[in-house]
């Protein structure tokens, strides 16, 4: 049925429901699954709310970036020791990028994306977030939008 579940997670407990739930949907379907976590540089640059960029020490930059990777890191760890818990094969992939285009590079038409979606009502529910409706938008492969309620 399809090739391979693709677990995007940025390290919220928000995004891991859509990981646990493509997790089961592998052991399931009986195929691999590939979490990823991305670096985004606008998440480096939202750490320096109101300083110009040149204002920034480049240390400072680089400690963020690191800190970031360490964070993507340890979640990834986690989702590993999930599915080996379970018996699913998977594999990580930690990269720099927009994460939707990371996400949409990484799935082909025969795959599927588990991603999580806020579970809001009224006026606000309108909106997706702003990352799963690009890989809703961009991908090939079928998606899976999990309603996860606000943690």
């Amino acid at each position: 049925m399809y090739g391979k579940v693709i677990l995007p997670t940025d390290s919220s407990e928000l995004a891991h429901v859509g990981v646990e739930e493509g997790l089961k949907a592998a052991k399931k379907f009986g195929i691999p699954a590939v979490a990823i976590y991305v670096l985004s540089p606008s998440s480096y640059s939202q750490s320096y709310i109101g300083y110009e960029m040149a204002d920034v020490d480049v240390g400072a930059h680089e400690a963020i970036r690191n800190g970031l990777k360490k964070q993507g890191e340890k979640i990834l760890n986690k989702v590993k020791r999930e599915a080996d818990e379970i018996g699913v094969e998977l594999k990580t992939k930690l990269v720099e990028g927009t994460p939707y285009k990371e996400i949409c590079k990484l799935a082909d038409k025969n795959d599927i994306i588990y991603i999580s979606s806020h579970g809001r009502s009224g006026i606000s529910s309108l909106f997706l977030g702003s990352t799963t409706n690009r890989v809703i938008k961009h991908t090939k492969a079928t998606v899976a939008v999990v309603k996860a309620n606000e943690v």
